[in-house]
């Protein structure tokens, strides 16, 4: 019994690793990583780098218009639309610079494909409670974030490559909302069954 019982336990870790929502998986250049932040309105998170963090993950969206809806895709020649009601994650890029800083460039990179983009303030307003991090307050209604110029990005499978720029003092924040795939990775559905096979097999022993 003993036997069948960790056997069951490490199936659920497989299949539990194989189920694992989209995230951030590494970053590349000006860029830091850091778990969902208190607070992301003007003055509340500076700094040298930007930083990116993951969002809701596996969230059932409705139908919801973005900036950027193509993959490979960007900033610079964007399609705006409606992306499909869904299950999706979400993510989010944000520069606020210190003084001496005018500029952060970087990637970011996920476990999934990028589905697309929000980068206009009202497309960022519109999604903070939908998307946006539990415990995290957001600068919904201010008009001074999002895209700047000459701020850019682009993305193309699940990396996004960024130039953000700001020239102090400023009142304006960087901020971009991606969202990616949320689907079980490949082999999840033969993990499972592989594991039913053995709860058959042990069944007729």
């Amino acid at each position: 019994m003993k036997t069948t019982l960790s056997s069951y336990s490490a199936l659920v870790v497989l299949l539990a690793a194989a189920h694992a929502p989209a995230a951030i998986t590494g970053t590349f250049g000006q860029v830091t990583q850091i778990g969902a932040p208190p607070s992301a309105v003007l003055g509340a998170l500076t700094g040298f780098n930007a930083y990116a963090w993951d969002e809701q993950q596996n969230v059932a969206m409705p139908a919801t218009f973005f900036d950027e809806t193509t993959n490979p895709g960007g900033s610079a020649t964007p399609l705006p639309g409606i992306v499909p009601a869904g299950a999706y994650d979400s993510h989010f890029l944000h520069f606020e610079n210190v003084p001496g800083v005018i500029a952060a460039s970087g990637q970011v990179t996920f476990s999934q494909p990028i589905v697309a983009a929000a980068f206009v303030n009202t497309t960022l307003d519109a999604t903070d409670a939908s998307l946006g991090a539990f415990g995290t307050v957001y600068p919904t209604t201010y008009p001074l974030r999002g895209l700047n110029s000459p701020s850019s990005f682009s993305f193309i499978g699940n990396t996004l490559t960024f130039q953000f720029v700001q020239f102090f003092p400023t009142n304006f924040v960087v901020q971009v909302r991606v969202i990616t795939h949320a689907v079980p990775a490949p082999g999840a559905a033969a993990l499972l069954g592989l594991g039913g096979a053995a709860c058959l097999r042990r069944r007729r022993r």
